[in-house]
């Protein structure tokens, strides 16, 4: 069974009773992880013994909202309300305010937390903020969480709730949110 079968996906689902997207998210939630342990594993102290540091800011709050993957979407809504579930800017608000980051609640104003970072793939890092816009170039109205790989998780809809998304270009869907991404903020 190869990768490429056109039955590989069913199969592999079948066998462990889970679907590919949620294999997935976990891979990208270890790819987020790991990233991290490289950087830990490499640090050492005077005594040669491997430093074992906390996850940056950044790391913990993209952890945070990776967690949240699954959950329904509910407008006005910051996970801990009533019935749970999220709306875009209540799924990055919690994830900060976990770290004990305060944000604004709202996306056009979380869109004016933090630094200003040039809206490339290169300059982003996990935790930064990413803001969209329905009209390219218009006002911003929608934000998602850069989670690392060309990746962003966000709370999509009534019809997805908190997904993982492809921001890539050459990606038929990734295309659609490179068309509607106006800005990048670095909150930690």
């Amino acid at each position: 069974m190869e990768p490429r079968d056109p039955t590989w996906g069913r199969r592999f689902r079948c066998y462990r009773g889970l679907s590919m997207q949620t294999y997935m998210i976990r891979g990208l939630a270890l790819l987020v992880a790991g990233a991290q342990a490289v950087v830990l594993v490499a640090a050492r102290d005077s005594a040669r013994r491997a430093v074992v540091e906390p996850p940056t800011p950044g790391v913990a709050v993209a952890r945070e909202a990776l967690a949240a993957v699954g959950t329904p979407y509910r407008w006005g809504a910051t996970g801990a309300d009533a019935g749970g579930g999220f709306d875009c800017s209540g799924l990055i608000w919690r994830s900060f305010a976990a770290q004990g980051i305060w944000l604004p609640r709202v996306s056009y104003e979380q869109a004016r937390a933090g630094v200003a970072i040039p809206r490339k793939p290169v300059a982003l890092e996990p935790g930064d903020l990413l803001t969209f816009s329905r009209v390219p170039g218009g006002p911003v109205q929608h934000v998602g969480l850069y989670i690392g790989g060309g990746n962003f998780v966000h709370s999509s809809g009534w019809d997805r709730g908190v997904v993982v998304s492809s921001l890539a270009p050459g990606d038929p869907k990734g295309r659609w949110w490179w068309r509607r991404w106006v800005g990048v903020r670095r909150v930690t």
